[in-house]
């Protein structure tokens, strides 16, 4: 009924105009329309389906109002974008990624991917303990996508110069005001008004931090009434109250309690739609990103049912697909020069060399976004905003940082695997210690039979060589094929080392290690006792995008060193070198082959046992010469000189499930001939069932030599360390 009294409301108001044009030489212009859109999380996927329905009936809007994912939607809307192009955008997000905010694998510094075994990491400010962060999400991955997308309105400071104007409403954190954006950085001010508590960090504007607007005005219809709207569409999706049989938990319990306020305000709200399309999502949640489609076809049904009136409204005349071209943007564009502000910790010359930033260059915003994320990886920045601004006849890329202010970090791990068994990882990594831009990490790990301890203290200096200090120390048992104990070991290493940036992929350098063993049979005390000193070489890289189950990229660890330097007693110097090398194809987003090649030559005196290669199990740590082969026993028997070549085929069943199957060479040798390196040795082959679960890696994995009666059944839970 309501419908039907605002289309004969419609109809009459434009036959008055059509008799006042008769009656008098100045014609009344067409009613305003606004559409106000509504904050829902991912609900907020039902605006685009309300959008079809505008874009197909040609209706012109006047002005946009939006709160959330309805501000987001809305900005994109009043940019350019029709429908369609938002609909595409949305189905090819993955929103749980950004949600998730992890910082890039592959562009982060080879010190940190060392350090990605932490399941909990608390900062230390000010002799405070912070055990619970601001949110899931400092926001930096919505910033990367919104500069992107909005890209072209950048230089456009007042949104009512925006192809349709347009507002959005945050609420200020210190104030719990309302406040309604409509001048500045239109993507900051998106990204304050969708700021949801607990989900993404508070955004600062200003001088002031802001949560999601939906804590105060979720359906922003009044201010378009008060920007002199005639008419206005209103997508509200809000749904009603939890009855008592839904409110079984916490946080049922919680949501609901917000939604008072909102279901109070929404009533006041409401009152200013002339046209208001509620869609009915529940079962749907503000998270359900997964049910993209299904929500945005709710939106479109729903509004198709309201074409009759909507087909009233006024038409435009013509389509804009895109907004008016900011000067300075481009596919490629020039950038001339860095400011930074807000950086006190560290200088300009060090953020501009993270990035790998050449003034003046060539970029694009893709290359821009990738270029902060070297930076942001590095751990030390909450956020990193950033515009390009035209100053006289120079293109200006200006980055506003917030810096990580914590010097001091307690992080916490817990690993399962065959050699180590059960540990418990505690660390203390300590920033800035002596040096800006150095960092010191002390791991100890408890539990089981086997204490160990890593040192590392690295000056990172990138393309300039860094100095760096490491100490580790650990005790572990050799069995054979039979699980048969067969000696044991103890294990300390102190070296120091220089290392330097190649090619901004890869780590080269060289240092020198003093290494001392223990080692003994059976029962009998430690009774062989050596020290060793080793100068050495190395090169490597990493840009796989994941250790566990990787999809992409490569690794390589490749060194060469000089074994007991200082023995007089050799009359042929021991020289030893290793290479380890993985790469993945990936063929489809669920199957990847993983190719993975390992070289192990010594050359000169006969190797002492502490030094030669050792084959087995599917341990993937980088200790001494052991080296990952599936189907044998760790460490069960040992050789001078190895190849292995193990093949990886891994399908992804579904998000975080793999299976993995195994095909695996191995080849020793005595003589450095082609004839003796390259012939077919021992195969192996096996099945592995993985998890990838907020706390690491869970793996099972069954695999089986050709040339043994058994084959090995191995657990492993947790990230390595």
């Amino acid at each position: 009924m309501k419908n039907k009294i605002l289309l004969i409301f419609i109809l009459l108001s434009f036959g008055l105009y059509e008799s006042q044009v008769k009656k008098s030489p100045v014609a009344q212009k067409p009613p305003k329309i606004g559409l106000a859109l509504s904050g829902g999380g991912a609900k907020g996927f039902a605006h685009i389906g309300v959008l079809k329905v505008i874009d197909s009936l040609g209706i012109k809007i006047d002005y946009i109002s939006g709160t959330s994912m309805g501000a987001i939607v809305g900005g994109l809307y009043a940019a350019g974008y029709e429908a369609k192009d938002i609909e595409k955008i949305m189905k090819e997000t993955d929103f749980y990624t950004l949600l998730a905010n992890e910082k890039p694998r592959q562009e982060t510094p080879f010190f940190s991917k060392t350090n990605d075994k932490y399941l909990i990491t608390v900062p230390i400010h000010k002799g405070k303990i912070n055990v619970l962060p601001k949110a899931i999400s400092t926001g930096q991955k919505n910033l990367y996508l919104l500069k992107e997308l909005l890209s072209n309105v950048s230089n456009i400071n007042n949104f009512s110069e925006l192809q349709i104007p347009f507002l959005c409403v945050a609420t200020n954190l210190e104030s719990g005001k309302m406040e309604i954006f409509e001048k500045g950085d239109i993507v900051s001010s998106i990204m304050a008004s969708s700021a949801y508590p607990s989900l993404m960090d508070p955004v600062k504007v200003g001088d002031s931090l802001y949560v999601d607007g939906a804590m105060t005005v979720n359906f922003p219809a009044k201010p378009l009434k008060d920007k002199g709207m005639d008419i206005i569409i209103g997508v509200n999706l809000s749904q009603p109250l939890a009855d008592r049989e839904e409110l079984n938990s916490a946080v049922k319990i919680l949501n609901q309690v917000i939604d008072f306020n909102t279901k109070r305000e929404n009533i006041t709200q409401e009152k200013y739609a002339d046209i208001l399309i509620n869609p009915n999502l529940s079962g749907y949640s503000t998270t359900s990103f997964d049910e993209k489609e299904k929500i945005l076809n709710i939106g479109y049904k729903t509004a198709k049912q309201f074409t009759e009136v909507l087909n009233q409204l006024p038409k435009r005349e013509h389509r804009i697909s895109r907004a008016p071209i900011n000067p300075i943007y481009s596919n490629i564009y020039k950038v001339d020069s860095l400011a930074v502000e807000n950086n006190r910790i560290f200088n300009r010359d060090y953020i501009q060399g993270k990035m790998a930033l050449k003034t003046p260059s060539l970029q694009t915003y893709e290359g821009i976004n990738k270029m902060i994320d070297k930076l942001y990886a590095t751990n030390n920045y909450n956020l990193i905003n950033y515009e390009l601004l035209l100053l006289g006849n120079k293109n200006v890329l200006k980055l506003e940082v917030d810096e990580i202010e914590s010097r001091y970090f307690l992080k916490f791990g817990l690993h399962y695997d065959e050699v180590f068994k059960t540990g418990l990882l505690m660390n203390l990594t300590i920033k800035r210690l002596l040096l800006r831009n150095s960092v010191l990490s002390a791991d100890v790990i408890v539990g089981g039979t086997h204490p160990r301890y890593y040192f590392n203290y690295f000056v990172d200096n990138g393309y300039i060589p860094g100095l760096g200090i490491y100490a580790s120390g650990m005790s572990l048992e050799l069995r054979d094929s039979h699980r048969n104990l067969i000696g044991k070991w103890k294990w300390f290493r102190n070296e120091a080392y220089i290392q330097s940036i190649w090619r901004d992929k890869y780590a080269i350098g060289g240092g020198i290690s003093h290494d001392y063993f223990e080692s003994k049979s059976g029962v009998a005390r430690y009774d062989n006792e050596r020290n060793f000193i080793n100068p050495y070489v190395f090169i490597k890289t990493d840009t796989r995008d994941d250790k566990d189950f990787p999809t992409k990229g490569f690794s390589l660890d490749a060194r060469g060193k000089l074994l007991d330097l200082f023995d007089k007693k050799i009359e042929n110097q021991i020289f030893q070198i290793k290479g380890d090398l993985e790469t993945n194809f990936a063929f489809s987003n669920r199957f990847t082959y993983r190719l993975h090649l390992f070289a192990g030559f010594s050359f000169g005196e006969p190797l002492t046992p502490y030094y030669q290669f050792y084959p087995g199990g599917i341990f993937e740590q980088n200790l001494a010469n052991f080296v990952s082969f599936p189907g044998y026993q760790f460490g069960s028997f040992s050789a001078n000189n190895l190849v292995i070549a193990r093949n990886d085929f891994q399908f992804k069943i579904k998000k975080n499930y793999f299976i993995t199957g195994h095909f695996n060479i191995l080849n020793t040798f005595n003589e450095h001939n082609a004839k003796s390196v390259f012939k077919f040795g021992d195969v192996s082959g096996g099945i592995t069932l993985g998890y990838k679960s907020p706390f690491g890696q869970v793996k099972l994995n069954f695999s089986k030599a050709a040339d043994r009666s058994k084959g090995v059944f191995s657990v492993i839970l947790g990230h390595w360390f």
